[in-house]
């Protein structure tokens, strides 16, 4: 675009004043459109004996008349010839018809006369009328181009005062960002410069702007076809980091697109590509990172086709994904494996490790027939993506196991992404830095600690971490190539007002999350779960221990839910840690071996040998009774597949079933129906607390179904 709008060719200031593009009806115009029709009908005016000589002088004196009047309106010459002209042949004529007799000829003339007056006036206002727009097109250009002029010389003069840089041009677009709160600059520096020669400039040109605190500057260097020395300067006019964004919907999604994790200043989604790389979240202590691995594990658990494993000594990042299940018996855990000791971390990395191994060597013919280098992601072949939080807590092996899982897990899709008080080497090992393309910065004591975080780009201005849930983040390979300022979604119903429906929302967040999530969640590949061993197949025997347990490892039913409760009571011992990590052996002087030990994911797989046997015949009862015309209620359903154990049952090898035949309640928990079929003396309680039906009961009746209630079992009563 020219910097500014120039005048058409030949045409001058005081040219422009075109008559024509004035009002297109005036009165002056109707006036002489009267005139000449007036003088028209001298055709008949012979008869009245008027002396030609008076009708040359009018006609000479309305010339003059109209002439003037253009004048005054600062009519082009053109206009003023025009006028004359109608008049003066109109005049012309009529001198020689008051002088003559009219005959056929000057009546025709007459005619002629005035018919071309007429076009020729009106001709030039229907001209008038497109002409008028140009001119006001002409205008607005002409204004435009005064206002890009100080624009550009304002843009100019600041980089020149700001950072020393002489010779930059503002592009005269503005990318005016749709949410209102800024807009996009683009820069184009001198030849020889880069977007480098801007870095660390933010916070002062934000002053220079007179932005206020949360709004700020950022620059992008754009994509791969943009030239070197062009930059993109996005300016954030209002504090968009103020407030909490609520969390969106729990859509499942796929590791294979970005998770989402907040918003930047222009509307747009801040996602960050976990299937081909983690990342690194520093910041101070209270400045919100348990916050953000929560919102960032949310993305993560959404997808069908990856597993999260937590290693997670302070039990605060996991807690919220696992205890709908633990506390209420709802769904499944939607993290894969929480280490919240040091020794369940060592077997995180182990298993890792032989994953990792068993990956690259049995899935090569996988590899070879798809014509691919890196394992795909997929349900069946699940990503794994570690979690580790406070990176210096780990033990050292530990941290060197995190290291060689970052350098050799990427081929077979295990990430480790780490978080940390700071970006330096105590905190975040060499490995982390050099190959952890992902950056996510939170509120620092010091900026240099984010300066050490975006290394060559400068410490992101302080000012924009304001308000909890600020962030600034990039990524090294699949973009944003610089630090971008964005605002993480909140997924605690405290940033909310309590009367507000998010606040409600966020109450139930996770819970919800385990509800509609659990039936998504994949499971490991049975490539790597033999590769993992014990170490995986035993860990919830381990875990559960871990995060509900005493002081002194003591589990008791108090602290979960009772089909959780009977499902852990039903598990033998898992093997010693160190038996598992090999520092010594089991009584008969081999490696750990055992059975694994799994949350139910309410299919036959969860039943024992013994159970296995009649999986056959409960499927078969329960089939018929769905043929049965009357609906079975949940306990006569219960009753029956008591029974059809055939002998004294704990309740978690019943729940299962039960979920299998469509009993999904969650707010009235398993126990609340065993309690009350105790109480009907529909069954009969044992000291070790297994339950028995007694003999003879009708198994009549069948399942509800969702003819029977539109909302569902869930939804229903028990009796």
């Amino acid at each position: 675009m020219a910097k500014t709008a120039e005048l058409p060719a030949g045409l001058t200031p005081a040219e422009k004043r075109w008559d024509f593009s004035r009002d297109a009806v005036t009165p002056g115009r109707l006036t002489a459109w009267g005139a000449e029709l007036a003088c028209a009908s001298a055709l008949v005016a012979p008869l009245a004996d008027i002396p030609w000589q008076t009708g040359a002088a009018a006609g000479i004196l309305c010339t003059g008349a109209a002439v003037l009047y253009e004048k005054a309106r600062g009519s082009w010459r053109r206009v003023l010839i025009a006028r004359a002209s109608t008049w003066l042949a109109t005049t012309g004529w009529l001198s020689y018809a008051l002088a003559t007799r009219p005959t056929l000829t000057t009546m025709a003339v007459g005619v002629t006369v005035w018919g071309a007056g007429a076009a020729v006036n009106i001709g030039m206002d229907k001209w008038g009328e497109t002409t008028r727009e140009a001119e006001a097109e002409l205008d607005r250009r002409l204004a435009e181009g005064e206002q890009i002029d100080k624009a550009q010389q304002g843009w100019a003069k600041l980089l020149y005062d700001i950072c020393g840089i002489d010779g930059a041009v503002a592009d005269p677009i503005v990318d005016k960002w749709p949410s209102g709160a800024g807009e996009t600059v683009k820069i184009t520096l001198p030849a020889h410069m880069n977007i480098d020669a801007l870095r660390g400039y933010e916070a002062e040109l934000a002053g220079a702007l007179h932005l206020p605190k949360g709004g700020g500057v950022s620059f992008s260097a754009g994509g791969a076809d943009v030239p070197r020395n062009v930059v993109f300067i996005a300016i954030a006019r209002k504090n968009m980091m103020a407030g909490a964004i609520p969390y969106p919907k729990l859509t499942p999604t796929s590791i294979n697109r970005p998770i989402p994790f907040g918003v930047v200043g222009n509307g747009d989604t801040a996602a960050l590509n976990l299937k081909d790389e983690g990342f690194i979240a520093i910041g101070a202590q209270g400045s919100g990172k348990t916050a953000l691995m929560k919102t960032i594990g949310l993305g993560l658990v959404r997808c069908d086709d990856a597993l999260v494993w937590d290693m997670d000594t302070s039990a605060k990042m996991s807690a919220v994904f696992i205890n709908p299940y633990l506390r209420h018996g709802i769904g499944v855990p939607l993290i894969d494996w929480p280490a919240t000791t040091e020794d369940e971390c060592r077997l995180m990395v182990k298993a890792a490790r032989d994953i990792i191994a068993a990956r690259k060597t049995e899935y090569a013919d996988l590899l070879e027939d798809e014509d691919i280098d890196n394992l795909p992601a997929r349900p069946d072949i699940p990503a794994i993506h570690i979690r580790v939080d406070e990176t210096k807590s780990m033990p050292d092996d530990v941290l060197e196991g995190i290291d060689f899982i970052i350098e050799e897990g990427r081929s077979v899709n295990v990430r480790v992404s780490n978080t940390g008080l700071r970006a330096t080497r105590d905190y975040i090992t060499a490995a982390m830095d050099e190959l952890t393309p992902g950056r996510i910065g939170l509120r620092t004591n010091n900026s240099t600690e984010l300066d050490m975080l975006f290394p060559g780009f400068g410490a992101p201005d302080m000012a924009l971490f304001t308000d909890p849930g600020t962030v600034v983040y990039m990524s090294g390979t699949k973009g944003p190539y610089q630090p971008t300022p964005a605002k993480a979604y909140a997924t605690m119903a405290e940033a909310f007002a309590q009367d507000g429906g998010d606040y409600k929302r966020m109450q139930n967040l996770f819970t919800d999350a385990a509800r509609q999530l659990s039936p998504i969640r994949p499971n490991l590949d049975e490539v790597s779960a033999r590769a993992a061993g014990l170490a995986y197949g035993q860990r919830w025997a381990r875990c559960i221990r871990n995060l509900r347990g005493d002081a002194n490892g003591n589990v008791g039913p108090d602290r979960m839910h009772e089909s959780v409760w009977e499902l852990y009571r039903s598990w033998p011992a898992p093997a010693p840690y160190d038996v598992l990590l090999g520092r010594t052996f089991d009584d008969e002087g081999t490696p750990a071996h055992g059975p694994a030990m799994e949350i139910p994911r309410l299919t036959e797989a969860i039943l024992d040998d013994d159970a296995l046997e009649r999986a056959a015949a409960q499927d078969a009862a329960i089939e018929l009774a769905k043929t049965q015309v009357t609906p079975k209620t949940n306990d006569q359903l219960a009753v029956e597949l008591f029974a059809s154990i055939g002998r004294p049952a704990k309740p978690s090898e019943v729940y299962p079933l039960m979920v299998k035949a469509g009993y999904t309640l969650s707010d009235r928990t398993f126990r609340d129906l065993c309690a009350k079929l105790a109480l009907h003396d529909k069954l009969l309680r044992g000291d070790d607390g297994t339950y028995a039906a007694p003999s003879g009961e009708d198994p009549s009746g069948r399942v509800p179904g969702s003819e029977d209630d539109p909302d569902g079992r869930s939804n229903g009563t028990h009796g």
